[in-house]
Order: C-alpha cells, then sequence, then structure tokens
C-alpha cells in the first residue's frame, strides 16, 4: 500500500516527545549523546546494543530528547513487558494512537499512521522478541520513506542497512559520578574523598562501569562502606540485590539480570558461556575450542557459539593488530562460574584450562631462555598472562598430585625474570617444591632450578647454589643436557657472586665442557662464557676475559641474540677499562646501553652505567661521575634484579676517591645522581661516553681542515624522491644496519637543513613531547645509529651547537639537487635559451615519488614533500605548454597525464589534455578522458568540472 500522511501525526508536530521520564538524572555519556545525535538518522535503524544494565535505554532516552527537534513526531515503544511477539505490532499501533480498523491488517495500521511523517520511532528492550523487531523494522521502513528508528537490545536486529552501535562503558570519572550521587541518594550524609576514593575506583573498575551494577553497589552504603563493598565483590550477586522496588524485576538485582540474559540463550549457548567463565582476563578463540569442547560441544560449535554471545553483548570483542580475543565482563564471569558449579563441570574444565596454559608455557619456555631474542613469543605469554597466572596458582595449590605445579614453574623462571616478577615467582615455586612429593624427579629437579635462579635474581647466593647442586642429581638421568648446563652455568655464577672464585671457575669450565659440541648459539655455553670472563676479570686475567667476552659478541651479532650482545659488550667495556683502554671501552658501552635501553633489561643498563661512571671519574669529570654512581645505585634499587656490577670494588674505591675531592658537595651530588630517572642516567652516560671514543666523537671544523676528501668509494648518495634509499658508495646500506627508522629519518632532515640544525631542534622535529633528558637520550642514541649505518663517525659534524651533514663525504642528494636543478631549468626557460625544455624535461624525469614517499617519518617532512610536489606539477604543466606550442602534442600530453596521475582532479591539466587529444584527432579518448574526470569529481567532490572543460566536452561531442 502507498504511505498516506497521517492527521494524527501532523496534529501532534508541535508536541512535546513522548518519552520515558526517569526520577534520576543521566550521568556523563556527553561525548556517547555527540556521537548518536549524529548518527540518528544517518542509518535509519540504528540500535544501541550492550549487556544487561549498561545504560541502554537512559542512553536512547536522552538522544531521543536531543534530536528531537530535527522530526516531526518522536515515539516511544517500551517492549519490556510485552510477552508475545504476536503483540508487537498491536503494541506500536496502540503507542502511535492508531486505532483498529476492520479489515485491515495491524501493521498496515501503523504504516497508514506513520505515513510521509518524519517521525523517529524508539523500540526499547527489543532482545526477548528480536526476530519480531527486526520484521517489523524491515516492514516499516521500506513503507515509510521518512522513518527513523532508534532500537535498545542486547543483540543487533541484523537486518539490512542497520547500524549496530555498542553501548560502551561508563569512563572511570562519570563512573566515580554515578557511584557517589546514587550512594548520597541511599545515604545522603556520604561524600566522596580522599580515603575512600581508591575503594569507589576499585568498585567502578571491578563492576567494568556497568551503570546498573554501579547504582546496586552505591546502594549499599547505608550498611558498608566502600572499602567493605570492594571487599566483597568477589561475590557480587549476593552483594548485589538491592535495587529499588519501582524497577523492572530484571534490573532489581544484578542476578535478575543475568538470569534474564541467560534465559534468551540458545541451548549451545547456555552450555558455553559458563565454561568461557574459567578464563581469566581475555581468551582466544584458540583456547576456547580446546577449554570449552565437550559434549554437547564440538570445538567447531566454539566459533559460532563465541559469535552469537558477542552479538547478544555477554562477550567482548577486542580487536588486537593480528588477531581477535575474547572477554567477559567480572559479573558475567562470576554468573558462569556459578551456573558451571551448578552443572557440576566447575573442575574438568578448569582442568582442561590448566592443562591448555601448562603445554603452552612449556612449548613456549626454549625460546625465552636468557633474553629477548623472541620477542613474539614472550609477547603471546604476556597476552595471556591472566590466564597463565591463574593457572600456575592452582596447579600448584589444588592439583590432586605435584606435577603440574612442579612443571608450571619449572618452564616459568624466564617468564617471571623478564617480568620482575620474582615475589610472586618465590611464593609459587616454595608451594610447588613443598607439596613435590611423588612427583617426578625431572620435574622436581627443573622446578629447584628455578628456585635456584630467583634466588640469584634475588642476591641470596648461598640459596641459590644450595638448590642448583640438589636440582643437578636429579637431572643426570634426563637427558637434558641443555638444563644441566644452564644450572651449571648459573651455578657457577652463584659461587663466583658469593665470593669463592676458584669453585665458579671449575664449575664453569665443567658447563664449557658438558656443552663443548653444542651449537654455536647454545644458551648454556653463552652463559657459562660470560661468567667464565667475570670470574676470569676477577682474577685479572684480562686478556682470557676479553677473548671470551668478544666471543659473545661475536655470536650475539651472528644469531641476533640483544640481551648476549648488550651483556657481552658491556664486559668487554669494563675488560677494557682495566686495560687502560679508555677509548675501546667507551665504543662498547656506548651500543651496549643503546641495546640494553631498547630491550628494557634493567641489569643490563646498570652494568653498562657502571662502566660509563668509572670512565667519567677517570677523566676527571667528577660531578658526573657521583650522579651516575649514585644514579645507579637508585636504579639497582628500582629493578627487581639484585645482581651487583662487575667491578664492585672499583666502584667503592671510585666512591672514596670521589669523596675525598669533592668534599662537602659530594653528599648534594650524590642525592641529586639519586633523585635522576634512568632515562635521564642513560642521556648522561652517553654523553660522557661520547666524549672519549672516534666513532662516536663530535667532528668540529678544525678537524676537518686537517682531514684528507672522502674516497669517491665512501661517498654517500641519498635519493628521497619516492622511496628512500641510501647508498655509500655503489653498495645500498641494508635497512638491517639502521635498526629503526629513526636514524633515515636524521640523515634526511640534516640534508635538508645544510645549515645545520640544534639538539633541540631536532628534538621538537622528532620528540616534541619528550623532556629535556629524553631528547638528549634520543638524539644520541639516534645519531650514534646514524654513524654506525654510514660506517664514518665523521658524516655528522658540529660548528657552534649546530649538527650538520659533511659536505665533503655526500655524494649526491636528489631532493636539494632536484630543486637547485629545476630552479636553473625554468630560469633558462624564461630566457629562452637553446636546449632550456629538455633541461626541464631532463630535470623532471628524476622526480621518481613524492618526498620520503613510504617512509615513517614526522610531519617535518609535510611542508617540503608539499613544495616539492607543486614544483614538480607546475614544471610539468610548463613543459607541457612549451611542448604544445611547439605542436609536439604526444610530449605535451605526457606532461599533463603526469600531472594528472599526481593530482587526478587538476582541472587545467584535464582541459589541455583534452585539447592534446582534439589535436591529434583522438576526440574520443578527450571524451572518455573527461567522463573520467567528471566521475572523480561528483563522487569525491560532489562537483561538477568548470565551465570551460565542460564546453570544451560539449564542442567535442558535437564534432563527433
Amino acid at each position: 500500500m502507498q504511505p498516506s500522511e497521517s492527521p494524527g501525526i501532523a496534529a501532534a508536530a508541535a508536541a512535546a516527545p513522548e518519552l520515558p521520564v526517569h526520577l534520576t538524572r543521566l550521568v556523563g555519556r556527553e561525548r556517547e549523546l555527540a556521537d548518536l545525535a549524529h548518527l540518528v538518522g544517518t542509518p535509519r535503524l540504528l540500535t544501541l546494543t550492550g549487556a544487561g544494565g549498561s545504560g541502554k535505554t537512559r542512553l536512547a532516552r536522552a538522544t531521543a530528547e536531543r534530536v528531537a527537534s530535527s522530526f516531526e513526531r518522536v515515539a516511544w515503544v517500551d517492549l519490556s513487558l510485552l510477552d508475545d511477539a504476536q503483540f508487537l505490532v498491536p503494541h506500536v499501533a496502540a503507542v502511535l494512537g492508531a486505532p483498529e480498523r476492520t479489515g485491515v491488517a495491524p501493521l498496515d495500521v501503523v504504516v497508514g499512521a506513520i505515513g510521509s511523517a518524519r517521525m523517529l520511532l524508539v523500540l526499547d528492550n527489543c532482545e526477548h522478541v528480536v526476530d519480531a523487531c527486526a520484521d517489523v523494522a524491515t516492514s516499516l521502513l521500506r513503507a515509510c520513506p521518512r522513518l527513523a528508528i532508534l532500537a535498545t537490545s542486547r543483540e543487533a536486529l541484523a537486518v539490512a542497512g542497520e547500524t549496530a552501535w555498542l553501548v560502551p562503558p561508563l569512563a572511570s570519572t562519570d563512573a566515580t559520578q554515578l557511584f557517589v550521587e546514587r550512594a548520597q541518594m541511599a545515604l545522603p550524609s556520604f561524600t566522596h574523598s580522599p580515603s575512600n576514593g581508591p575503594a569507589i575506583a576499585e568498585i567502578c573498575r571491578r563492576l567494568d562501569g556497568i551503570p546498573l551494577a554501579i547504582e546496586l553497589a552505591a546502594a549499599r552504603v547505608r550498611v558498608l562502606s566502600p572499602e567493605q563493598i570492594a571487599r566483597r565483590l568477589d561475590d557480587a550477586f549476593r552483594l548485589l540485590t538491592t535495587g529499588t522496588r519501582t524497577a523492572l524485576p530484571r534490573h532489581r538485582t544484578l542476578r535478575a539480570t543475568m538470569d534474564w540474559s541467560f534465559g534468551l540463550l540458545g541451548v549451545r549457548e547456555q552450555q558455553l558461556l559458563p565454561r568461557l567463565a574459567v578464563f581469566s582476563g581475555s581468551f582466544s578463540l584458540e583456547a576456547a575450542e580446546v577449554v570449552c569442547a565437550g559434549d554437547p560441544l564440538d570445538a567447531d560449535d566454539i566459533l559460532d557459539g563465541v559469535s552469537a554471545l558477542v552479538d547478544k553483548s555477554l562477550v567482548i570483542m577486542e580487536a588486537g593488530d593480528t588477531a581477535v580475543r575474547y572477554r567477559l565482563l567480572e559479573t558475567v564471569r562470576q554468573y558462569g562460574l556459578e551456573r558451571l558449579a551448578e552443572r557440576g563441570e566447575l573442575d574438568a574444565t578448569m582442568e582442561r584450562h590448566t592443562r591448555y596454559f601448562l603445554e603452552f608455557v612449556e612449548r613456549s619456555e626454549p625460546s625465552l631462555i636468557g633474553g629477548s631474542n623472541a620477542p613474539d613469543v614472550f609477547a603471546h605469554l604476556v597476552t595471556e598472562h591472566d590466564n597463565i597466572r591463574a593457572a600456575c596458582a592452582r596447579a600448584v595449590a589444588y592439583a590432586p598430585c605435584a606435577e603440574p605445579g612442579l612443571r608450571f614453574v619449572g618452564a616459568l623462571f624466564w617468564f617471571w625474570y623478564a617480568l620482575g616478577q620474582f615475589r610472586e615467582a618465590r611464593q609459587l615455586t616454595d608451594r610447588a617444591l613443598s607439596e613435590r612429593e611423588g612427583g617426578d624427579a625431572v620435574h622436581c629437579g627443573r622446578a629447584l632450578v628455578t628456585s635456584a635462579l630467583i634466588a640469584l635474581a634475588q642476591g641470596d647466593y648461598a640459596l641459590s647454589s644450595a638448590h642448583f647442586e640438589n636440582a643437578l642429581p636429579l637431572l643426570r638421568d634426563s637427558s637434558d643436557d641443555l638444563t644441566i648446563g644452564v644450572a651449571l652455568a648459573k651455578l657457577g655464577a652463584a659461587q663466583l657472586l658469593g665470593g669463592d672464585v676458584a669453585r665458579a671457575v671449575t664449575t664453569l669450565d665443567q658447563a664449557l665442557e658438558l656443552r663443548r659440541d653444542a651449537p654455536r648459539n647454545d644458551i648454556a655455553r653463552i652463559f657459562a662464557r660470560f661468567w667464565r670472563s667475570w670470574a676470569a676479570v676477577a682474577q685479572g686475567d684480562h686478556a682470557l676475559a676479553r677473548e671470551l667476552a668478544l666471543t659473545n659478541v661475536q655470536l650475539g651479532r651472528d644469531y641476533t641474540l640483544p640481551t648476549t650482545l648488550g651483556h657481552s659488550l658491556a664486559l668487554v667495556a669494563h675488560v677494557e677499562l682495566a686495560r687502560g683502554n679508555t677509548r675501546e671501552a667507551c665504543e662498547a658501552v656506548t651500543e651496549a646501553l643503546e641495546i640494553e635501553v631498547a630491550i628494557g633489561d634493567g641489569w643490563g643498563t646498570a652494568i653498562a652505567l657502571d662502566a660509563v661512571a668509572l670512565v667519567a671519574e677517570q677523566r676527571r669529570n667528577a660531578g658526573d661521575a657521583v650522579r651516575l654512581l649514585a644514579g645507579i645505585e637508585a636504579h639497582r634499587e628500582r629493578i627487581a634484579v639484585a645482581l651487583p656490577g662487575i667491578a664492585p670494588a672499583e666502584r667503592t674505591q671510585a666512591i672514596e676517591r670521589l669523596r675525598a675531592t669533592l668534599g662537602v658537595r659530594f653528599d648534594a651530588l650524590y642525592a641529586e645522581g639519586r633523585a635522576l630517572a634512568t632515562s635521564e642516567l642513560v642521556s648522561i652516560a652517553l654523553t660522557e661516553a661520547a666524549r672519549h671514543t672516534t666513532e662516536h666523537r663530535v667532528v668540529t671544523g678544525t678537524m676537518l681542515a686537517a682531514r684528507r676528501p672522502a674516497s669517491a668509494t665512501r661517498r654517500i648518495r641519498v635519493l628521497a624522491l619516492g622511496p628512500l634509499q641510501v647508498f655509500v658508495g655503489d653498495e645500498p646500506v641494508a635497512s638491517s644496519a639502521w635498526s629503526s627508522a629513526r636514524p633515515r629519518e636524521l640523515l634526511v632532515y640534516l640534508l635538508m637543513h645544510p645549515e645545520g640544525r640544534t639538539k633541540e631542534q631536532v628534538g621538537l622535529a622528532f620528540w616534541p613531547d619528550a623532556s629535556t633528558a629524553q631528547v638528549r637520550n634520543n638524539f644520541h642514541v639516534t645519531l650514534h645509529r646514524l654513524r654506525k649505518a654510514l660506517g664514518d663517525a665523521e658524516c655528522v659534524t658540529l660548528t657552534g651547537d649546530r649538527y650538520q651533514m659533511n659536505a665533503e663525504m655526500l655524494a649526491e642528494f636528489d631532493a636539494r639537487e632536484f630543486e637547485r636543478d629545476l630552479a636553473a631549468a625554468r630560469f633558462a626557460m624564461k630566457r629562452q635559451q637553446e636546449g632550456a625544455v629538455e633541461m626541464l624535461a631532463s630535470c623532471l624525469a628524476r622526480y621518481r615519488g613524492d618526498f620520503l614517499d613510504g617512509e615513517p617519518v614526522g610531519d617535518w617532512h609535510l611542508e617540503h614533500r608539499d613544495r616539492l610536489q607543486r614544483l614538480y606539477v607546475d614544471s610539468l604543466m610548463e613543459l607541457g605548454a612549451r611542448y604544445a606550442a611547439a605542436e609536439r602534442q604526444e610530449k605535451a600530453a605526457e606532461a599533463y597525464r603526469r600531472v594528472l596521475a599526481r593530482d587526478d582532479l587538476h582541472e587545467d591539466a584535464l582541459v589541455a589534455l583534452m585539447r592534446c587529444h582534439a589535436g591529434l584527432g583522438e576526440r574520443s579518448q578527450a571524451l572518455r578522458v573527461y567522463q573520467r574526470f567528471a566521475d572523480r569529481m561528483r563522487t569525491e567532490l560532489d562537483a561538477a568540472p568548470t565551465r570551460e572543460a565542460t564546453r570544451l566536452f560539449e564542442r567535442l561531442q558535437q564534432s563527433t
């Protein structure tokens, strides 16, 4: 039937919107309201989805009120008390005031009531009649062209043209405000204070920012303090039972809300949701398919089930960089665990969860031993940290036998080490070992190795040695020579740090002999060699110490082992200092610091800083020496690892000398150093180390005057028009040589400013939000990487306070040369010099693409990119005009096509190209060019070509 204008609608045009009245104000949601007000009516069906109690109804009501003036009428249809879907349409008709008509279907009555009016229809609480709502919404939207529908539902209606908008949780500040306001309604004397603020924040966080749950919690302040409420949230369903008597039954308690949502699920969804509750934090689909499968669910059912639960707002989907993960709200998780226990499935599902994550950590552990050379594996473990922690604690505390707990702690040390979680590691390991009766000997041995490694990191060398010695006999029959080798190497470290150098040497040599035939990059050999080198330092055998440390340095480079490389370079620095080679020490420690900071290794950073502190004291830079020594002490206290520095005796002696030298100033400088952040210490150290090396020293003008010109084989070529390419001589600089994109960016930045730039100017362009200390640190690291990649410390010079590229080393920089040569060619064109056109064409051929195209660089490059692009386009237009004037139409057309390839909406180029085609007798081609251009103008700008282009098009049409 055709829609007709309804007299009832016209009469109601000036009436107030028909919206429910709420007795409490809406807290927060300003951003959401702004977004929704913009959306309403754009998709004709907008559905607010979200978990029960998330505030869909309140948000829909506020949105409808905000946009009411844009509609002739706003009608609110509350479906919460509708028990039967067959009464949906009559209920809508009744709300609209459309009387029944004999012989007319109820849906047609509703269509006739709405007609062609501009109307907003709000369908609230659709979830229990969602299929019927979908059918009605589709029919009404097809029949009523100016109707818009705003719906609220736990799940989307899933009809064509619908936009589903997930209602987010309250922001933390809004959640706190809601709690306080509702608490004051329950207890007028309640106040928000610094003492109860943390507890209120914890309540809102634990309740996931869900308004209904927060309101129910706030009502409890009549009998409980916020601190008591927070402590009782582990049993939220018993706590949150004090809703208002006039609320819908399903909104009076949290359990009622969950019961309502759960009752709307299908049978398989009701089986799956409780099983998902065993996950802590987020989970992957792969994990769910293993943990949750079991009668009546097959692994193939899990994807569909999780998708359905996401649609129904009971599972939250979290998009990641490479894979989607899922999580349950805390209240949903508690409800699921209760349901699982009621069904008698809790223990079995928990056991599958524990087994899954035990196998996961055991598969991952070999990739983590000794450092950060497997960042993807470590990142995956971090993602699953909540599940791993819960599974490990469960295995240690509740497993019917000792084996799972022993296996967990035996596999987790290097993960705990990377996170610095030694207190938790100690508690879990001690518990597992205390329950080891009947456990497999090898699993006990590995758990003892973990215990010994924790003690070593915490500085308890006696306990560490004892547990290593107890573990080794248990591991002898395991044929796991790698674990035995690691245990021997670390036992040697414990003996060395405990002061027994002779025993340490014997143990470390034994470890090296055991792993003699292992691969070069065997981690046990690397460990043993590192600590054997340290022992050689303690014995004064610097030649052996240097040989062993440099072997590890080379292995770190060959096999991309950043932890091995950083630690070994720091050790080399200490050895070179002991041998009196300050320059070599500074070269090694600069690279070591860069690596340790990049991988976030606190202990490695400390041993590198130790070396620079000794350099500063040696060079009589007493102020920085004291600051570094004090700052290192504070840094060691901040990090979890208690391992000492390589040369503690030298450190003590340096402090005594500095105290004697500085007198009363020493204490003030020491206090200043202890207050420095680690980043500030690194910045001081990099600056200090750079003063004493050939590779890293800043080249001055005087030094350059005495230097021979760079050989042709070492001169630098930089091509920045298009994808960035850098050559030293004829060889491209490999991408791996740069470490990151920043050094390449600094190279081009300095080349674009041949007059030089200060460190502050570089910092403003590259790190605008960084502190002064961070800028200094970042600049030195980036400058070091640039020099290292180009293989010459003198590629960047310092004149006054300005850093600049050494012009003598530069063979080519296409961006500057393009700009210079283009200006010369255009000048020659103006003077009509012979060969000027060819000169301009040759210059334009060098433009491979936009400046730094595809390179991840900062906004500083945009002005250069735009300027060079304008020069290129303007010069092409000039070249095309010259070719056209000389009746070289093909050449002119090529120039104009290049302009349009760069700027496809350049109308002057379009008109010129059409004229070229016409001159060549290619009218149909000219018409096609215009048509493509006009289509693009309409699509992208909702505009038409200029009158000049249109007239040319019409003339060409008439002549065909």
